[in-house]
């Protein structure tokens, strides 16, 4: 007779269970390195995209014309004037043909006066900014100490405006491109950079605004400090998240206020 070969139901089930088992156990061990893997590479991403919106505030928040930043009551947004550039105005005790003496109270008038050194850049319509300390009668977010740029030259500026209230002790000057204030606004799970934000210099620009964070969970937090009256912090607090997890990063800005 033939011998039969094969296996009973029993040992089939024995075999089932324990790979069953092993599996399991396997799964076990697999299943942790992949779950951090996946939170890792989460956070990663999250990092990144909190990092790299503090580093383009930053960068811009950098240039702002002294004593411009300024952040909501909530705390929610942050603002400041940027600076295109600047300079020094010539003055009667220096050795130019157009000194700079347009000061104190007066009617309008075009004035073009001399720039030491090398011409910032400048285009028409851009606005020139002397002594801005913030306070009142000396604050640019009024139409306190702003003039309007009419014509340029290799070397000079040409406006026609009332006169500054007051010159700068070091005869500084800044140019703030007409398009105005620039405001970093936090609502409803988005950071967008919002350009012409508000009213300076006595004008209205044109508001745009470009989205630069968007995530489930978004938390800002803005904090401005006076140190002293040359000097002030910046604390930039960006907290982002999503269903796998949220990341805060901050950074700290030291902002020049000297006018």
């Amino acid at each position: 007779m033939k011998k039969c070969v094969g296996f009973t139901l029993i040992e089939m089930i024995m075999t089932m269970v324990i790979l069953g088992i092993v599996a399991g156990v396997v799964a076990i061990f697999i299943s942790r390195p992949i779950e951090g893997y996946i939170d890792t590479a989460n956070r990663a991403e999250l990092t990144d995209m909190a990092d790299m919106a503090l580093k383009r505030m930053a960068l811009e928040i950098r240039t702002a014309v002294p004593n411009t930043v300024r952040v909501a009551a909530d705390n929610s947004w942050v603002e400041f004037i940027p600076a295109r550039g600047g300079g020094r105005y010539c003055t009667d005790t220096d050795s130019c043909t157009n000194p700079l003496t347009h000061f104190g109270t007066g009617s309008a008038a075009t004035v073009t006066f001399d720039v030491l050194g090398p011409l910032p850049a400048v285009s028409t319509n851009d606005q020139i900014i002397i002594y801005n300390t913030g306070q009142t009668g000396l604050s640019a977010y009024g139409d306190d100490n702003c003039a309007r740029v009419t014509a340029t030259t290799a070397s000079s500026l040409t406006y026609n405006d009332t006169p500054f209230p007051h010159a700068s002790p070091s005869s500084r000057f800044f140019i703030a491109p007409a398009s105005g204030p620039i405001r970093f606004s936090c609502s409803g799970g988005q950071l967008r950079r919002i350009n012409g934000s508000a009213a300076f210099c006595g004008t209205t620009p044109p508001s745009s605004s470009a989205l630069l964070v968007r995530a489930t969970t978004l938390d800002c937090r803005f904090q401005y400090n006076q140190v002293s009256a040359a000097n002030g912090l910046l604390t930039l607090s960006l907290t982002v998240g999503n269903a796998g997890g949220a990341v805060t990063l901050m950074n700290q800005l030291h902002v020049d206020n000297l006018p």
